[in-house]
């Protein structure tokens, strides 16, 4: 344990994993270096049975605990789709929910662990191993207990899709070929309505019509308080340079998210020249008042993640996020059936707003491109207390293969019950319930994400208008883990956002850059670059053999 708290005072689990599980009293296996074959009640359990009248699990059936990320909730326990995902696969189901303070870190210091974790980047995996959590799952296991599973990873995966949870040469998890789609820029339509715009397709454009959402009171109010966007758009700035520097749901850069070259070669897009254009045109925008002044705190100030507070109050005029946030699988806006989330928090609160959907701006070189999540992503992973009991294990994989070869049990993990929280809609099935409410009564809480079969069979409208409004995408590279990374990503974290925000901000001058450059390479940078490019080079020789 001594041990273990020393490796997490490096503080990345905390900091990139805001879940947590309590584990239960398990009894020891005999041999924990690979689990047995399913049982033979784990096995009949893969027919689809999410008719029958749930149960919930037997009286002698192991606790599982299970951490899906920030949206967590702790599931009711009489739910149905609880009870029902218990009786399947005689389980005693677990989550938590996390708040600020109930950290995973947290709850790993005081000697907690739970079975199942999704591990947010592979640059965590070497301190997980290091300290006890991780539990190796061999690619052999998952091809012989999730064998539906396994087909899709080698019927959809790329080459690097196993590379993401290698570490020393032993696979710590089940990544998942997901469907995804980069994100959209989402503009306020009655704004550029009132100011007869059309929608940008260059930097320069863009700029015009920021610079008309600041000078030209779009929202009617007779005063000058309207800016341009915020920081969930610098992804899109970036991209017209050809480079995926992104923020995402939260306010910072996520710097442990490298890039993947058209070479195929790795590097930190932070430090290219192209970076210092960016940041110089950023600068002048804030400089002008084209750049909400207060996009250091974020534009969301709580709840749902991706909702963005400024673009809902009429603060700015342009936000970037997933199109599903925002509309299902159409661009129709009087339609509530079609309202994500995110729009029907906005009509809530101005109904006379509306959006469109523009494709992100062509800079200097003809490159465009959002933020795109990877293609390999729910990089769910056993932890060493799952293997206490093999059930549990067994229990996992059963559910794992579930989810690619039943597609009632994974519309049931994913949607819940139709009509109590979700219905069919001409847009394909629309959620009742959203947020805690929908993961309190067990869904969304032991899925595996819209995986490819998933989307092509559950959700195949959403897929088709996602892939229609959005255009170029950076796609997320999950870096194989080396020590390197995981020993000053945390640094390098710190030293980029500060440096970044600063010269947004006017606070250090754009020729900083250089400067910064020089600390980041020196602090870890350089070295990690390097580590990560002969591990990815090894890993693939390794794979091809």
């Amino acid at each position: 344990m001594r041990k273990f708290k020393k490796l997490l005072s490096l503080s990345l689990v905390g900091i990139m994993l805001l879940s947590g599980c309590q584990g239960g009293d398990k009894p020891k296996k005999t041999d924990e270096s690979k689990s047995e074959a399913p049982s033979e009640s784990v096995q009949g359990s893969q027919e689809s049975n999410t008719d029958k009248e749930p149960t919930g699990p037997s009286a002698d059936a192991p606790m599982m605990t299970w951490i899906v990320g920030n949206t967590s909730a702790e599931v009711d326990d009489d739910a149905e789709v609880v009870k029902m995902i218990e009786s399947r696969f005689n389980i005693d189901l677990k989550t938590w929910r996390v708040d600020d303070t109930n950290t995973l870190s947290v709850r790993l210091a005081g000697g907690e662990m739970p079975d199942v974790m999704v591990v947010g980047n592979s640059s965590e995996i070497p301190n997980l191993v290091k300290g006890g959590v991780l539990h190796e799952m061999p690619i052999e296991d998952l091809k012989e207990k999730a064998p539906n599973y396994y087909k899709a990873t080698e019927e959809y995966g790329e080459s690097l899709f196993w590379s993401s949870m290698l570490y020393e040469g032993k696979n710590y998890g089940a990544p998942q070929p997901m469907q995804n789609v980069p994100m959209a820029m989402f503009y306020r339509k009655d704004w550029l309505d009132k100011l007869n715009l059309e929608l940008p397709t260059t930097i320069e454009e863009l700029e015009n019509v920021l610079e008309a959402f600041v000078t030209q009171d779009p929202d009617g109010d007779g005063q000058n308080n309207t800016y341009g966007m915020a920081e969930r758009t610098f992804n899109a700035i970036f991209g017209a340079y050809g480079l995926r520097c992104v923020t995402g749901g939260s306010k910072a850069f996520k710097v442990e998210e490298m890039q993947l070259g058209d070479d195929n070669i790795p590097f930190f897009p932070w430090i290219r020249p192209e970076a210092k254009e960016v940041l110089t045109l950023l600068a002048n925008w804030y400089n002008r008042g084209l750049i909400d002044p207060e996009f250091v705190t974020g534009e969301n100030t709580g709840g749902y993640t991706w909702l963005s507070h400024s673009f809902m109050n009429n603060k700015i005029g342009l936000t970037c996020a997933q199109p599903y946030h925002y509309l299902v699988a159409g661009t129709d806006t009087t339609d509530s059936d079609n309202y994500g989330i995110c729009m029907t928090e906005l009509k809530g609160v101005n109904p006379d707003a509306d959006i469109a959907i523009g494709l992100p701006p062509k800079g200097p070189k003809g490159q465009s491109g959002t933020e795109a999540w990877n293609k390999s992503g729910r990089l769910t992973a056993l932890t060493t207390q799952a293997f206490k009991d093999e059930r549990v294990v067994n229990a996992f994989y059963a559910m794992l293969d579930a989810y690619y070869s039943d597609m009632d049990y994974a519309r049931l993990a994913n949607y819940g019950i139709e009509d109590v929280h979700w219905k069919k809609s001409p847009y394909g099935p629309v959620r009742i319930m959203e947020g805690t409410q929908l993961r309190e009564q067990g869904v969304l809480q032991v899925d595996f994400g819209s995986t490819v079969p998933f989307s092509m069979n559950i959700t195949p409208e959403k897929v088709k208008f996602g892939e229609e409004v959005t255009g170029n995408g950076y796609w997320r590279y999950n870096a194989p883990a080396v020590p390197e990374f995981a020993e000053n990503i945390d640094t390098l974290k710190s030293l980029t956002n500060q440096a970044f925000f600063d010269i947004i901000s006017n606070q250090k001058p754009i020729d900083y850059f250089d400067e910064f450059v020089e600390e980041f390479k020196n602090a870890g940078g350089e070295s990690i670059e390097k580590a990560v490019q002969e591990e990815q080079a090894r890993i693939l020789a390794e794979l091809n053999q």
